[in-house]
């Protein structure tokens, strides 16, 4: 390793410590991005919210199995394929569930369960190994990206875009406008406050419709029946139903101490002399820094942020950057090998 270069911040605004990315960094044998998932409803295990808990549990793992590679003594951590690695990495949350005593409940309700994604890249002899669940990311020699986003998220910013369009054209003002774009897009139209401009059936109606037609184009191989359930239930209250899940078109994989599909493992191998540069992020770049480095992923931050800082636009997402908090946690790892 000749260089390296880390940042991490999270998304509200004073408040460091709600940070749910983590960072792996051991020179020469790994490095690793963690996300975890934004917790739904303020469920804690080890005194952390869920999506910090997992992230941690899984960062800690990941240290515990790079630190055991080439160690004849810790054989059983050594690297047996990605298959075995992730369900190593997920049980580390499943651990946790146990030593909360917590596991029951969380087996039998998905809204408390922590989750997280994961970039990891590792040395493996003459190579270097990307093994990945979820949508973070990661950037080969400054060119290749490797990143799987997943399409359920389309449909929740476009339903969120929709809804924000809707209101903004009944004269409401663009604070109002996020707030209850952000109640539909969480809780899901079936799920809204009665009296609340977001449980008027005229106007809900009209977001659907519109949402639906514009889903339709954008993924035109997903059932109805999908993108209608997560207009209904929203983020918290339908998403986790499509998680780790191999029979709807808009599952997607995700940590969370209950097993992942292989089919939701991403791998890559590089032969190691053949890498100058890696690059790891988390989904809070929504833009690939122009060069390597923090200083260089940051401006393409602020160019975001100055473009489009609702995710309504040219950036769409499921939330946007308001006067207490931005859209996401965002974390960067660069690494220059040689």
């Amino acid at each position: 390793m000749k260089h390296l270069e880390a940042f991490t911040l999270g998304k509200k605004f004073g408040h460091p410590q709600m940070n749910e990315d983590s960072l792996v960094i051991m020179p020469d044998l790994g490095y690793a991005v963690i996300d975890g998932v934004t917790d739904r409803n303020g469920t804690k295990y080890d005194g952390m919210l869920s999506g910090r808990f997992a992230s941690r549990r899984v960062r800690r793992a990941i240290e515990m199995f790079l630190i055991a590679q080439g160690q004849p003594g810790m054989a059983e951590l050594h690297y047996r394929g990605p298959v075995e690695l992730i369900a190593y990495l997920d049980n580390a949350i499943r651990v946790g569930y146990e030593e909360n005593g917590a596991y029951e409940r969380a087996e039998a309700d998905w809204k408390l369960r922590g989750g997280c994604t994961v970039m990891l890249a590792f040395h493996l002899g003459d190579r270097l190994e990307f093994v990945a669940v979820g949508d973070s990311g990661a950037r080969i020699n400054e060119a290749e990206l490797f990143q799987v986003l997943k399409p359920l998220d389309d449909v929740t910013s476009i339903l969120r875009r929709e809804a924000w369009r809707a209101f903004a054209a009944r004269g409401y003002a663009e604070a109002d406008c996020e707030k209850l774009a952000a109640a539909l897009t969480w809780h899901g139209s079936r799920f809204q406050a009665a009296g609340s401009p977001t449980s008027d059936a005229a106007i809900i109606a009209e977001i659907e419709a519109r949402a639906l037609s514009a889903c339709r184009e954008r993924l035109p191989h997903v059932p109805e029946w999908e993108f209608f359930e997560l207009f209904h239930k929203g983020i918290a209250n339908g998403q986790g139903d499509f998680q780790n899940v191999t029979d709807r078109a808009l599952g997607y994989g995700g940590l969370d101490g209950f097993g992942v599909p292989e089919k939701y493992i991403e791998t890559r191998s590089y032969a190691l002399a053949e890498v100058e540069t890696i690059e790891l992020f988390s989904d809070g770049y929504f833009l690939p820094g122009a060069e390597f480095g923090v200083a260089s992923w940051e401006a393409a931050f602020a160019y975001v942020e100055e473009r489009d800082p609702n995710k309504i636009g040219e950036f769409l997402s499921t939330k946007g950057t308001t006067a207490t908090m931005l859209t996401d946690d965002r974390t960067y790892l660069g690494v220059r090998l040689r």
